[in-house]
């Protein structure tokens, strides 16, 4: 039986529910701008009554297979699809996406391991994320919505002499260059 919830407000809706349940049937083909989809990770986790676990990375790829190609079949010609998964299984994304989207981008979420440590092999300390969208020539990217402070030139005041006349680096910069996510720069772009 489908467990479904819908919250609606303002025109805006949240619909609950497994993917591969509700996806193709609530949501009209061609009518989002953006899919940021945060699936589970097949790392074993338990999250009340489910477990994070495929019998293998195949089958867990499958899965993903499924409902990439529903959220690929929803965005509109000009839309955008953000992807996260464990660094093991985002080559599998990587190769399915390939075929079916342009990637732009290949996002590192760096953290702290706020105390996840191991003895005996290098703990992952990122979250890689995919951006890719259907038409390379022809999207939406809000750069000015995500500039950080630039740590570099602009700080120490240095000149930048590459240009036809030099000038001060730019104090502010944005992920056309290098992309960072950050708690505070996903709540500034509304995400």
């Amino acid at each position: 039986m489908k467990s479904i919830s819908q919250y609606a407000k303002g025109g805006h809706a949240i619909i609950h529910g497994n993917v591969l349940d509700v996806l193709d049937d609530a949501v009209p083909d061609r009518s989002i701008d953006l899919v940021f989809a945060d699936p589970p990770y097949n790392i074993g986790k338990h999250f009340g009554d489910f477990h994070d676990r495929w019998e293998s990375d195949k089958s867990y790829a499958r899965w993903c297979e499924e409902w990439l190609k529903i959220c690929i079949k929803k965005l509109k010609p000009k839309g955008s699809l953000y992807v996260m998964t464990s660094t093991q299984a985002m080559p599998y994304l990587d190769l399915y996406l390939r075929d079916h989207l342009t990637i732009l981008s290949r996002i590192v979420w760096h953290y702290d391991s706020s105390g996840v440590q191991t003895r005996k092999y290098y703990g992952s300390m990122y979250e890689p994320v995919l951006h890719a969208v259907k038409d390379p020539g022809n999207y939406t990217f809000n750069g000015d919505q995500i500039e950080v402070e630039a740590r570099t030139g602009a700080v120490r005041k240095l000149i930048d002499y590459r240009k036809p006349e030099p000038a001060p680096y730019n104090t502010k910069k944005n992920s056309r260059k290098r992309l960072v996510l950050s708690e505070s720069s996903l709540s500034r772009a509304g995400i």
